[in-house]
C-alpha cells in the first residue's frame, strides 16, 4: 500500500496543509516565510550592523600604508559578509516566490468559473482544517490568517479591475488581466509576476514586523510568559502599531527587494529590473497605504484583513455563530464611510454572509417543494452567492445520515436555521422527535443538549476529517 493511500487526507487537502507549513509552521526549523523574517529580524540585521561598523573602520585606515594588510581584512570580510546578506535575501525571494505560485496554482484556473471554484475550495478547505474555539485556535486562525487573506485579495482585485474601483496608475495598467481567463498565455505571466504576486505577497506580508523582538516583547513579554492573545491596553497597541509598521516596511524594502536577473541580455535585463522594481515598489505602497489609509489602495488588502478578523479571530471569545459578522462589519464600515463603499460591495458580493466551510444546518423540501419536518446539514462551497444571505451549500445529510453523493443547493434565507424565525418552525416537531434527529447527526449527542435541540448552525470539522468527504467541491454527475 503506497503512503499516498495511507495518508489521512486527499492530495488537495495535503497541498493546502503544505503550502500553510511554507508560510506559518506549526514547528520552527523546516524553512517557512515567517521564519525567514524572524532570522532577518533578529540575526541578519546583527549582521548588517557588523558589516556597517567594519565599513566605518576601513574608512578610517583606508590611507594608512602601516595597516594595508587589516585594510585588505577588512575589505576582504565585508565582501564576504555582503556576500551572504544578499544570498539570504535572494533565498527570502525565491521562497516567497515559491509560495506565491503554489497560492495561485491552488487557487487559479483557466476560466473565470474555475478560478471561483478553486478559490472556494481553498478557503473552505482552510476553514474546515479549523475545529472552532476547541482548544488552541488563536495560534492555529494566526496561522491561517495570511493565506486566508492572500486568497480573499487575488478575487477582491480581479473585481476592482473589471470594475475599475480605485484609480491607481499601476492598477490601471493591468485591466486587460482578465485575459487571462481567455488562454492568453502573455496576459498569464505578466499578471502573475506583476500583479498577482506583489497581492499575495502583501497579503502574507501585512503584518511581518509583528516578527520582529521589539514587537514580539510586547506581545508575549520579556521572558515570553505573557498571552501574545490578550487584550493589550492603549499605549501598548500604539506602540506595536509603530513597531509593526517600521519593520514590516523595512522587510519588504531591505530584506527583500527585487530578484536578480540571470542572463546576458541587455534589454531583456533592463525590461526585468524595470519590472520587478515597479512591482516591488507597488507591494510597499499597498502595505504602507493598508497602514496610513491615505490613498484608498491598501483597502485592496484591508477588507480581507477586517473580514479575516473576525472569521480566523483569535480572541477569546470567538464563536462560530458570529461568523457572518465578518459581512456585516464590512458593511457597517462602508456606510460609515471608513472604507470605500463600492469596493466593500465588491467584497460582500463575493463571500455573502457564510463563510466557506460553513456549516449550514437547513430546512429541506420534499418533490413537491414543501418544507419538510425536519433539518439536514450542508457545508458552504461557492463563492459569489447571488443573495448574500442565501450561500451556495453541498449537502452532506439525506434524512438525518451523512452522505457523499448530496447536491450542490442555495440554501433559501427561509430555510436556514441560522436565523432565529426558522427555528421556531420546527419547534412545533416536539421534543422527543428532534432529540431523534440530533442523535442521528451527532454521536455525542446528550439529553444535556436538549435546550439547543433546533441547530443554528453545525461543526462540519469532523466531517471533513475523513479523506472520502474531502472532496465536496466536485460536481455530482
Amino acid at each position: 500500500m503506497s503512503s499516498q493511500s495511507q495518508n489521512p487526507d486527499n492530495i488537495y487537502t495535503q497541498q493546502v496543509k503544505q503550502l500553510l507549513s511554507l508560510v506559518y509552521p506549526k514547528e520552527t526549523g523546516f524553512g517557512s516565510i515567517f521564519e525567514d523574517a524572524r532570522h532577518y529580524f533578529t540575526l541578519t540585521t546583527t549582521l548588517e550592523q557588523h558589516t556597517n561598523d567594519l565599513k566605518e573602520q576601513l574608512l578610517k585606515i583606508k590611507d594608512n600604508k602601516d595597516k594595508e594588510v587589516l585594510a585588505s581584512q577588512l575589505a576582504k570580510q565585508i565582501k564576504n559578509n555582503n556576500e551572504k546578506l544578499e544570498e539570504e535575501r535572494l533565498a527570502r525571494l525565491e521562497r516567497l516566490e515559491a509560495v506565491c505560485t503554489k497560492v495561485i496554482k491552488l487557487c487559479e484556473g483557466e476560466t473565470w468559473a474555475e478560478t471561483q471554484q478553486l478559490s472556494a475550495k481553498f478557503l473552505g478547505t482552510l476553514m474546515l482544517l479549523t475545529r472552532g474555539a476547541d482548544g488552541n485556535f488563536a495560534k492555529v486562525h494566526q496561522r491561517y490568517k495570511p493565506i486566508y487573506k492572500a486568497v480573499l485579495t487575488l478575487r477582491l482585485a480581479d473585481r476592482l479591475l473589471d470594475h475599475d474601483t480605485i484609480a491607481h496608475s499601476y492598477l490601471s495598467k493591468y485591466r486587460e488581466a482578465i485575459s487571462r481567463f481567455r488562454n492568453d498565455q502573455y496576459w498569464k505571466d505578466k499578471w502573475k509576476t506583476e500583479l498577482g504576486m506583489p497581492l499575495i505577497a502583501a497579503a502574507l506580508l501585512q503584518d511581518i514586523g509583528l516578527q520582529s523582538p521589539a514587537a514580539l516583547t510586547i506581545l508575549k513579554g520579556k521572558d515570553g510568559d505573557l498571552d501574545e492573545f490578550r487584550l493589550l491596553d492603549e499605549e501598548q497597541r500604539k506602540n506595536l502599531l509603530k513597531i509593526n509598521y517600521h519593520f514590516t516596511m523595512k522587510y519588504l524594502s531591505d530584506g527583500l527587494g527585487i530578484p536578480k536577473y540571470t542572463g546576458n541580455i541587455r534589454e531583456e535585463r533592463d525590461r526585468f529590473i524595470k519590472a520587478h522594481t515597479e512591482a516591488s515598489e507597488f507591494l510597499q505602497q499597498l502595505v504602507k497605504d493598508a497602514f496610513l489609509s491615505k490613498t484608498g489602495l491598501g483597502e485592496l488588502v484591508k477588507i480581507p484583513q477586517i473580514y479575516v478578523s473576525i472569521v480566523l479571530s483569535t480572541k477569546a471569545d470567538y464563536t462560530r455563530l458570529d461568523l457572518p459578522k465578518g459581512y456585516l462589519l464590512i458593511e457597517q464600515l462602508a456606510k460609515k464611510g471608513s472604507l470605500n463603499k463600492h469596493l466593500s460591495q465588491d467584497f460582500m458580493s463575493l463571500v455573502g454572509y457564510f463563510p466557506q466551510g460553513f456549516g449550514v444546518a437547513f430546512i429541506p423540501k420534499n418533490e413537491k417543494g414543501e418544507e419538510k419536518n425536519q433539518f439536514e446539514y450542508a457545508i458552504v462551497t461557492g463563492l459569489n452567492p447571488a443573495k448574500p444571505a442565501e450561500p451556495i451549500c453541498k449537502v452532506v445529510t439525506r434524512n438525518q445520515n451523512f452522505v457523499t453523493s448530496g447536491a450542490q443547493e442555495v440554501i433559501e434565507k427561509s430555510r436556514n436555521l441560522y436565523f432565529p424565525a426558522n427555528r421556531k418552525k420546527l419547534m412545533r416537531l416536539g421534543e422527543a422527535r428532534l432529540s431523534e434527529i440530533m442523535s442521528q447527526l451527532s454521536s455525542n449527542f446528550s439529553q444535556k443538549s436538549l435546550d439547543d435541540l433546533v441547530p443554528s448552525f453545525w461543526e462540519p470539522h469532523d466531517f471533513f476529517g475523513f479523506k472520502k468527504h474531502q472532496n465536496i467541491w466536485a460536481k455530482n454527475t
